[in-house]
Order: structure tokens, then sequence, then C-alpha cells
């Protein structure tokens, strides 16, 4: 669908922030109809493509960030198997949420201006972040540790409540190191996970992130308070 026509003088006025939302969206449903618009909260516009792994929803977002005051873009781009941490801020290069930065851009706060870097943006979204994302969902469907940890957890029956807040305060004394927990379930995790054969030294250096991250999916609420 062609942009329809503005005159100079329109475009060369300053943008409104009644129009951010509109001209994402526009080009989003043009460029990345997979991608639809799901909230604006905290500042924050989010765009939301549903995927499954293991019979989990895999949420994979795309973040834009508008500032006003120095008419800057960021853009960041997620892949969260805990919904929880959807909306989440913290980046995360974890192996079942990871989060990080697309890139930073800046226009000069015209009408003209923020169209165009609106079209820079979600070009990038489409050259390296749909890519990354794809790349994810590949990976999480294949990985070992992912496929035996998610099918573990869907076998037990504890109390989420207790032990979410066994392993808060437990996590608390651990001064937020998530290696430095012991707690015999997540330990039993971990070893169960270790036990795969063929692991290594960076596989297994995942385990212990990718055993809380696990427990924290299953307890269904955000344990890590950062």
């Amino acid at each position: 669908m062609k942009t329809p026509d503005v005159s100079t003088a329109t475009l060369s006025r300053p943008l409104r922030k009644t129009e951010i939302k509109s001209l994402l969206v526009s080009q989003m449903k043009q460029e990345q109809p997979d991608f639809r618009f799901l909230t604006f909260a905290t500042g924050v516009y989010y765009f939301q493509r549903l995927r499954d792994v293991a019979d989990y929803d895999l949420r994979e977002m795309f973040h834009i960030v508008y500032s006003f005051s120095d008419h800057t873009m960021q853009a960041s781009v997620s892949s969260r198997l805990n919904p929880v941490y959807a909306f989440s801020p913290v980046y995360n290069s974890g192996l079942i949420n990871p989060h990080i930065d697309l890139g930073s851009y800046q226009c000069d706060g015209s009408l003209a201006s923020a169209r165009n870097m609106i079209e820079v943006v979600i070009n990038d979204f489409k050259n390296k972040g749909i890519p990354y994302l794809d790349d994810r969902w590949n990976s999480m469907r294949a990985n070992k540790l992912i496929k035996m940890g998610l099918n573990i957890i869907d076998g037990w029956n504890f109390d989420k409540t207790m032990l979410g807040n066994e392993l808060q305060l437990q996590l608390r004394r651990a001064k937020f190191k998530v290696a430095r927990l012991k707690h015999p379930l997540l330990n039993d995790l971990r070893e169960q996970l270790e036990s795969i054969p063929g692991q290594t030294t960076d596989t297994r250096r995942d385990i212990p992130r990718l055993v809380f991250d696990l427990v924290e999916l299953y307890c269904g609420r955000r344990i890590a308070l950062y």
C-alpha cells in the first residue's frame, strides 16, 4: 500500500504526540502484519507475534520507545517463554526469555523526518530483528536442555506460591546470584539437565540460569525482583 501523499507544509511541521502510534501501526501493518499492535504502556509501544514451543506460547515482542525531548527512538526485540516478562524492560541473554537491543535512531522532530525514521526502524526489524527471532524459535524447539526441562516441570505438582517464596528469600541471601542458589528442587533439576550427554562447556554454563528460569516459569511469577 502506497503512503498517501502529504503536502510539503504538513510534512515539515512538528510531529504530534498522537501521531507516533498511527505511524507505527500503519507501517507495521504494511511491512510486518504478523506482528499486531498490542498496547502502549510505560512509554513503550508493543507489537507481538505468538508462536509455540512445546505447547507453551512464545511471545515475540517488538518494543519501541520514542522520546520527544531529543527525538530519539529506541527499538528492541524479545522472545519470552515466561508470560510474566512479556512487558519487562529487563534485558536477558538466557535461553528461554531473551531480550536484546535492536538499535537507536534519531530524527529532527518533523513529521517527514519521523516517518523516514520509522521506515528505517521497521526495515532494521525486518533485516535484523526477524532473523534473530526466527533463529531463537528454531533453537528453542531443538534445544535438548529446554525440551527436557519443560518436560520435567510439566510433571511437577508442587505448591507454586510456597516454592516461589522460598526461592525469592534464598535469592536475596545469595545477593541475586542465580548460580549461588541452593535448593533441593533446583539441584535435582540441574543434575538431570547436566546428565544429558554430549554437552559442551558453554552449554553447561547455561544450565544454572536455565534451571532458575524454568522454575520461575513453573511458578508463574517473577522471583527475581529486578
